[in-house]
Formats: C-alpha cells, sequence, structure tokens
C-alpha cells in the first residue's frame, strides 16, 4: 500500500510576544489529514470536516514548530489559537503558502 501524499498550506498568519518579547509566529494550516492520526493503527476516520480538511494552529519559531489545537473550521482555528496565547496575535498574513513534507510543515520542498 503507498502512502498519500499529505497537502497543508498556511491560510492565515500572525505575530504573537511570547513572554511579551519574543515574536513568535502563528500559522493556521489547512490541511487533508488529521496530524495524530495513523491508518495502520486506527480504529475511526480521521477527524476532517465535511471538504476532508482540518486547520492545524502552529507556533513557530525559527526551525521549532510547536503544534497548537486543530479545529475543523478557519474561524474555530482562529479563537483556538487566541484561547491558547496569553497576549494577543497580530494577524498580519504575512506568510500564505503552500507547505512541504507532511507533518513536517517544511516552507521549502523536502527531498
Amino acid at each position: 500500500m503507498s502512502e498519500r501524499e499529505l497537502r497543508s498550506e498556511i491560510v492565515q498568519s500572525g505575530v504573537w510576544l511570547y513572554d511579551n518579547s519574543v515574536p513568535t509566529d502563528v500559522w493556521i494550516v489547512k490541511q487533508d489529514f488529521e496530524y495524530w492520526y495513523e491508518a495502520d493503527f486506527a480504529d475511526a476516520s480521521e477527524d476532517l470536516n465535511e471538504n476532508g480538511e482540518a486547520f492545524q494552529v502552529l507556533f513557530v519559531r525559527g526551525n521549532r514548530r510547536t503544534l497548537g489545537p486543530a479545529r475543523l473550521s478557519l474561524a474555530a482555528a482562529v479563537a483556538a489559537a487566541e484561547q491558547a496565547v496569553e497576549g494577543q496575535i497580530n494577524w498580519t498574513n504575512h506568510l500564505r503558502q503552500e507547505l512541504f513534507g507532511g507533518r513536517r510543515y517544511s516552507l521549502t520542498p523536502v527531498e
């Protein structure tokens, strides 16, 4: 059985000041997979919306990606991101692009 290609893209982005001083990117990633789902071990299907998508929140500083909550709509993911942090996220949409490497969420193609 061949593994399917996992597709994802940043659909909303912003900046949050961790500890009120360290700029940290916040990405809302629309993806066609549930991050923690493993088909070989699952007793249920992936938790995706009617379009086969989930919206994953990621906190990004350099090459470090910290997984936040996933939701089934963009609005719910934005609300979840805002609830997950102290302070305010400045939604700048400075980064909106396709991602590579499946669960690695790379900005550039992965070989």
